[in-house]
């Protein structure tokens, strides 16, 4: 399952810059409540600029190297 799939309240649909698939981001909830949360954060090279979110597919290809470079016992969330 997708995480546009089960839409949650406040989010919003976007497009992924990586692969163009569209999906539910919830990057402008209050409190902020999104499905991406539960990633490590990616590293400063791999962030947009822009802002612009990746799809959950893309994100986990991304944030995978992040999470292996993690010291052990710390959480590598923002």
């Amino acid at each position: 399952m997708t995480a546009s799939a089960v839409p949650a309240t406040g989010m919003k649909s976007a497009r992924c810059p990586r692969c163009g698939n569209s999906f539910d981001c919830g990057r402008n909830t209050e409190p902020f409540d999104c499905w991406c949360k539960s990633l490590p954060a990616l590293p400063a090279s791999e962030l947009d600029p822009r802002g612009r979110c990746l799809c959950p597919q893309c994100l986990a290809a991304a944030a995978a190297p992040a999470a292996s470079d993690a010291p052990k016992g710390r959480s590598a969330m923002p």
